[in-house]
């Protein structure tokens, strides 16, 4: 399993999977009647799909790396910021 904490600002990860924590938290807001259910799983469905090759711009306080990306949303352009998780759901580049 990759070490996230072994990022550095600048290096490449290759997005590969959903993680399963943001998958299980998709399935209970379905089952809650959640507007917009698993934002955050279909966001990372999305940048695999167009472009899993995302760059660390940031390491905060509780050394989590964040990348940003833009992806195509029903034809406009979406800007996304999000935390690398520490499992199997990456790989470096």
């Amino acid at each position: 399993m990759p070490d996230r904490k072994k990022l550095k600002i600048g290096d490449k990860i290759r997005l590969l999977k959903v993680p399963e924590e943001d998958k299980v938290q998709r399935e209970q807001e379905i089952a809650q009647g959640v507007e917009e259910p698993g934002w955050t799983a279909d966001t990372i469905e999305r940048i695999i799909a167009q472009d899993p090759v995302v760059e660390v711009y940031t390491i905060d306080d509780f050394e989590r790396p964040w990348f940003t990306c833009d992806i195509m949303v029903n034809g406009e352009l979406e800007t996304h910021t999000l935390a690398i998780n520490e499992d199997d759901s990456w790989e470096m580049v």
